[in-house]
């Protein structure tokens, strides 16, 4: 991402739209596994060895993510983005990107680090707020703004 100036933001952070976080998504499928009776004999410990080892289970979540952003994103009919970054990684960088994306996917995809995330995506104006910790970003100070932006589609070409 380019470097960008300490511009205000005008639009608040609203309600968290949902959440990328592994632990809960075991945590969940635990649940299910102990609502189901069917894993009765097993310890928690190997419930949770279970839902871990599971791929499926995280390929199936994510999707499902990325589909419910996709939903939200459908608003924004010319598919460009501006995404502004404050506090990126351990050297707490700002920046911004503009960037095309039609799919929840392929906007995580150009937005966040290529590694292990978690993070929780909120309103934010007309756009959405991502709130990201990873390795290098460990105190959730990582922050994502991103907004609908025709301009983006000359600038991402």
């Amino acid at each position: 991402m380019g470097k960008t100036s300490n511009t205000s933001k005008t639009a608040k952070v609203g309600r968290m739209l949902m959440e990328w976080n592994t632990l809960n998504v075991i945590q969940g499928q635990i649940e299910w596994m102990k609502e189901t009776g069917v894993y009765s004999d097993k310890t928690d410990e190997q419930l949770f060895q279970m839902a871990s080892d599971d791929p499926d289970l995280f390929q199936f979540q994510f999707d499902y993510l990325c589909d419910y952003l996709t939903e939200l994103m459908a608003k924004n009919s010319h598919g460009g983005w501006l995404a502004e970054v404050r506090n990126f990684g351990w050297r707490s960088l700002n920046g911004h990107k503009y960037f095309e994306a039609r799919t929840g996917r392929e906007m995580l995809q150009k937005v966040l680090p290529q590694t292990e995330c978690t993070f929780k995506i909120y309103r934010y104006g007309k756009g959405l707020a991502i709130n990201n910790a990873h390795h290098d970003s460990p105190t959730w100070i990582e922050w994502y703004y991103i907004t609908p932006c025709k301009k983006a589609l000359e600038m991402a070409a």
